[in-house]
């Protein structure tokens, strides 16, 4: 059985007063009770006569004990409250400011330690709050800053996108048509890259998702069709069970499954494994690779924005992983890596099935 702190402090008090009372008082009464005793046999008084006095001097140390362990109780109560009381309220009000509310600051009149403790918790959560407004103002300002040369960026990467298509169109130098290849294939990347860090900063400002009730088969075969697009879908084995996988998701799913199996075939040469399994509440999507594996003090890492495990060959923004884990949040759900078999790693995701049950 838990004790709270209040039945703990009023336990001790009781413990520390009631008992050298009682020891005291039970020794007090037997001494009167052994000389009274004592007292009759010397003067040879008949039991029956010196009986009642026995009797009445042990009811009153048994009423004397009685009335002591009272006012120690009443005592006990009224210290025990003075001190867990204003803890209790500065237990609250840091539980609360843990979820993001500042309005509940404690009033401690105690004139003690702990009212000093009180004032110090108020100054703490008040430098606090500042501190939050200033760091939303700031990442307000942020976020305004990234859409704004995302967008002109992306106006600048659109004119040279146009002007180099038509460049090749026109160009009959083979060695000057791949040179505009390579100017428009990176200017495509370019793009890419803005768009995953305005994609990102969408996420991380926390955007309402459209759920809907859709086939998880149906999203892993449609993804697997834009891999078949790049010449890429012969690769990917797809192990999905009878019947449909009903979940309530958000199209931007798709994305989360999108980057998982484009990192696997960018890190192996072999065939990728995509296998959907439902768990009853929740359901299971797992991306298995035979590429160089992720070391366990790294499997963590590469989850966070602008990590990448270095390969040659091997290009990428670092964001991929990190929008994905975003996405599978917003939904409830988890997503993390482990190692495959012989080698390689296998990525997780596990989805509920229905949001906000």
């Amino acid at each position: 059985m838990k004790l709270r702190l209040f039945h703990k402090t009023f336990i001790l008090f009781l413990l520390l007063s009631i008992l050298p009372i009682i020891v005291v008082g039970t020794r007090i009464t037997l001494l009167n009770f052994k000389t009274l005793s004592q007292i009759s046999q010397e003067m040879e008084i008949p039991p029956d006569v010196f009986q009642p006095m026995l009797d009445r001097t042990l009811q009153e140390g048994i009423t004397y004990s009685f009335y002591v362990i009272i006012i120690v109780i009443i005592v006990a109560i009224f210290f025990t409250a003075s001190i867990v009381g204003p803890i209790e309220r500065l237990r609250e009000a840091t539980l609360r400011l843990s979820h993001g509310d500042y309005s509940y600051i404690p009033e401690v009149n105690t004139g003690d330690e702990l009212e000093e403790l009180a004032e110090a918790f108020k100054e703490m959560a008040e430098k606090l709050q500042q501190t939050m407004r200033e760091l939303e103002l700031a990442n307000n300002q942020k976020r305004t800053f990234l859409d704004i040369m995302c967008h002109d960026l992306s106006n600048y990467l659109s004119i040279i996108g146009g002007f180099t298509s038509l460049l090749q169109e026109r160009e009959t130098d083979e060695n000057k048509r791949e040179i505009l290849n390579i100017i428009h294939k990176n200017a495509r990347k370019i793009e890419e890259v803005l768009e995953n860090a305005r994609r990102f900063a969408r996420l991380e400002k926390g955007t309402a998702l459209q759920m809907e009730e859709r086939d998880l088969k149906e999203i892993l075969l449609s993804v697997h069709e834009v891999f078949s697009q790049n010449n890429e879908g012969s690769r990917i084995k797809l192990k999905l069970p009878d019947g449909t996988i009903i979940v309530e998701v958000d199209e931007l799913i798709k994305d989360v499954f999108l980057n998982l199996i484009s990192n696997a075939l960018k890190y192996s040469r072999d065939e990728v494994e995509v296998e959907a399994e439902d768990l009853g509440e929740y359901v299971r999507v797992t991306v298995r690779d035979l590429g160089p594996g992720i070391p366990d003090e790294h499997k963590e890492a590469v989850f966070e924005r602008f990590w990448r495990f270095e390969r040659s060959g091997v290009k990428g923004t670092g964001l991929g992983l990190a929008i994905a884990k975003s996405i599978v949040k917003l939904h409830g759900g988890r997503i993390w890596v482990e190692d495959n078999q012989p080698r390689g790693s296998v990525f997780i995701v596990e989805l509920p099935k229905r949001q906000g049950e």
